[in-house]
């Protein structure tokens, strides 16, 4: 896996998609990877810059059918 580019999404593997994509998350740092995965994290102060990078990283990956699914998702956990 390249560290600099987010795992595209594999819907026929989603376990392993899922496993690779966190792992690409970690990398970029832990808020951002909390962002994604800790409802309770929407009260923290770093969650506003950690959320838009989370955010940023699943536009990559997603086709245009799926991006149109969450296009009225303001958060990365929510998607």
């Amino acid at each position: 896996m390249d560290y600099l580019s987010p795992p595209m999404y594999d819907a026929s593997n989603v376990d392993m998609w899922k496993f690779k994509m966190s792992s690409y998350l970690e990398v970029l740092g832990s808020h951002v990877y909390l962002a994604t995965t800790k409802k309770s994290y929407f009260g923290n102060d770093k969650y506003i810059e950690a959320n838009a990078q989370a955010m940023e990283a699943l536009r990559h990956i997603l086709s245009k059918g799926h991006l149109c699914m969450i296009s009225n998702c303001d958060s990365a956990f929510a998607v």
